[in-house]
Formats: C-alpha cells, structure tokens, sequence
C-alpha cells in the first residue's frame, strides 16, 4: 500500500468519525427539544399511553368501582424538604451513647451523609427544580390505559429527563415514586445507586415499617434492594452505616416476616 493509498484511508476514516459525532449531537439536540415544558401552576398534567422497557405500573394501583384506574395525588406525601427523614429511625437511647460507640459513629455519619448530599460527587442541574415541581405529588394510582386521566406517558418523559441528572436533590422525589406510588422502574433504581451515599438516609425509615403499615410490603422490598446495591457498591463511603444500622434493621424486619425475599437477598449480599 503506497503513501497516498494510506493518506487517503486515513481522510475517509477520520470523515466517518465526523460525520458520526454530528450524527449524535443532532439526535441529542432532538431529544431534548422533546422534553416536556414545565407547565403553569394551575395545569394539570396530562396524557395518555404506558411506558415502554422498564417503566411500569405498580402491581398495587387501585381500581375504582368501574374497575378501571384512575390518578389520585397523595394527600399525606410532602413536597422534598431539607430536612432529615431518618430522624425519627434513630435508637432512643442514642443521646446515651459514648461519641466514639460504632452505633453513635454510624448514625453521624448518616447525619453527615444528609447535610453533605453533594460530597459524593452529584451535581445540582438547573433542570430539577422545575422536573421535581412537574413530579409533584406522586401519584397513588393511574388512570386506565388511553383515559382522560391517564397520564403515564408524560411522568415517564419527566422521569427519563430527571434520573441522568443524578442531582441529589431528586433523591427524595425518586425514592417517593420508587417505594409509594404505581410507578417505578430501573431507572429509579440505577440514579439512586449512582449517587450513592445521599439515597441511604431517604430509604432507611422504610426499614421501620412494620406489617400492616402504609407502603409496608412494597416499601420494605425496594428500600432493601436499593440499599443492597448502594452497600455493596459504597460500602467504604458509608463507614459502619451499614453493619451498625442496615443490617440490624434488616434483621428485625425478617424475623418479623421470614418470607421476605428481598431482605434475605440484601442481608445476604451486605454480610459478605
């Protein structure tokens, strides 16, 4: 092969490479000039359709008397805050606890976790607030495929644009949907483990439900797979977060409840 055979190789090589990153770029510019625009304070959103892959109804939508679904906001769920969710999970005798005792050290470091959301590398986009607003409130059930009320399609759309943020500000949002209402999904999953350490203090107070509570069946499952895959993953970050506070809670759930599939599945995976 002579000097101009190679040249020439190499220009239509490094053409291909051009015209594949614009190709790219223009199908990223299409993308996002399709997201959802927030809309105004007093609109409702709406549309129609079901997700597709992974996103899916839960399996404990509720049904009206005509036996179709309908979208009912939460009453009782509140708009994220900057408070601490697993406050109310702390021992009762912790005040009594010695600083350097690895429970006390354990529950510090979660509070360190919820003040330091960012230390794990998250990023605040200027995009969530208004995604989270859209968000707001989940729903506690949906509407009936292709009804009026059936808006499915559209919390899919702000959900696909939200999770890749990986802002730690949407952690209390995404855990909401994951755990309380008929939506959830892999992608629910995967933001809340790549950002780590700031999902755990959300997740821990489904670890104090008890049989018969709100959420209880549905809650307890996905808070133990989350944290089994956020402990495996960062077990370093979380210090003795994980044998100090995971774990026992996890324990007491399953000698409540031995039938608890995910439980087991997160002891098991966490004790290694």
């Amino acid at each position: 092969m002579n000097g101009k055979t190679i040249i020439s190789a190499i220009c239509i090589l490094l053409a291909l490479c051009l015209a594949i990153y614009f190709y790219a770029e223009w199908q990223k510019a299409q993308f996002d000039a399709a997201l959802p625009v927030p809309p105004a304070a007093d609109e409702q959103p709406g549309g129609h359709g079901k997700p597709d892959g992974d996103w899916k109804p839960a399996d404990d939508a509720h049904n009206n008397d005509t036996g179709e679904t309908e979208l009912i906001p939460s009453d009782d769920w509140k708009p994220p805050s900057t408070g601490s969710p697993h406050e109310a999970s702390k021992p009762e005798n912790l005040a009594e606890l010695d600083a350097e005792d690895p429970v006390a050290k354990a529950w510090a470091k979660l509070d360190y976790i919820m003040e330091n959301p960012f230390a794990w590398g998250g990023t605040a986009d200027p995009r969530t607030p208004a995604l989270i607003a859209q968000l707001t409130p989940p729903p506690v059930n949906l509407g009936y495929e292709g009804g009026p009320d059936d808006n499915t399609e559209e919390i899919v759309m702000l959900m696909e644009a939200l999770c890749p943020l990986r802002d730690p500000r949407s952690i209390e949002i995404l855990v909401a949907y994951q755990v309380e209402s008929p939506i959830g999904g892999s992608p629910l999953t995967e933001a809340l483990v790549a950002m780590g350490p700031p999902s755990v203090p959300y997740l821990i107070p489904y670890l104090d439900l008890k049989e018969g509570d709100e959420h209880y069946t549905r809650g307890v499952a996905n808070a133990a797979r989350i944290l089994r895959q956020v402990g495996t993953q960062h077990r370093s970050d979380l210090d003795g977060i994980v044998a100090h506070i995971i774990l026992p809670k996890l324990e007491r759930i399953l000698a409540e409840d031995p039938r608890s599939r995910r439980v087991k599945e997160a002891i098991r995976q966490l004790k290694k």
